[in-house]
C-alpha cells in the first residue's frame, strides 16, 4: 500500500527547494505526494471591494499559484534520473494554512506531512513559523519541518 506525503507550499523562497526536497523524500519511500497550497480566504481581502473586483479573480490567483508549483515539480523530477514515476497531486484551497493542513492530512490518510520552519508571516517566530507550530502540534500523522542546509536526504 503506497503511503501518502502532503507537503504545505506557501510560494515563499523557500517553497522550490522544500518541493525539491520532499519530492526526493517521495521518490526514495515510493509514495504518493500532494502540494497544498492554503489562500488567505479571498472575501477578507478584499472586503469593501467587491463591487470593483471581477468574480473570476479567485480562480486567477489559483490557477496562478498551481502553475507555479507545477514549474517547480516538473524541475524537481527532472533532478531525478532513472527512478519509476509516481503520483503527484497539486490541491488548491482556502482558509487558515494550519487549519486546512491538519485538515486535509486527516481527511486524505496521510502519513507525513512536511512544511517549511517559516513563511510569509510577518508575525513569524523567532525559531519556527505559527502556522508549523500549529501543524506540529495538531497533525494527526508525523510532521518534518524542512530547514534548507540542512538536509538529511
Amino acid at each position: 500500500m503506497t503511503k501518502k506525503i502532503l507537503v504545505g507550499v506557501d510560494l515563499s523562497k523557500m517553497s522550490e527547494s522544500l518541493i525539491t526536497y520532499s519530492h526526493n523524500i517521495a521518490h526514495r519511500l515510493n509514495d504518493e505526494i500532494i502540494y497544498l497550497h492554503v489562500l488567505p480566504r479571498l472575501s477578507s481581502i478584499w472586503r469593501g471591494y467587491e463591487p470593483w473586483i471581477p468574480p473570476q479573480i479567485g480562480d486567477e490567483v489559483k490557477q496562478i499559484a498551481h502553475k507555479k508549483i507545477s514549474y517547480w515539480v516538473q524541475k524537481a523530477e527532472a533532478q531525478i534520473k532513472d527512478i519509476p514515476s509516481h503520483e503527484h497531486t497539486i490541491l488548491i484551497e482556502e482558509g487558515s494554512p494550519g487549519e486546512v493542513i491538519i485538515s486535509k492530512a486527516r481527511e486524505m490518510g496521510v502519513s507525513l506531512i512536511i512544511v517549511g520552519y517559516k513563511g510569509h508571516s510577518t508575525m513569524e517566530h523567532i525559531l519556527v513559523g505559527s502556522t508549523t507550530t500549529a501543524i506540529a502540534r495538531h497533525a494527526p500523522c508525523s510532521v518534518l519541518i524542512y530547514r534548507p542546509g540542512f538536509e538529511v536526504i
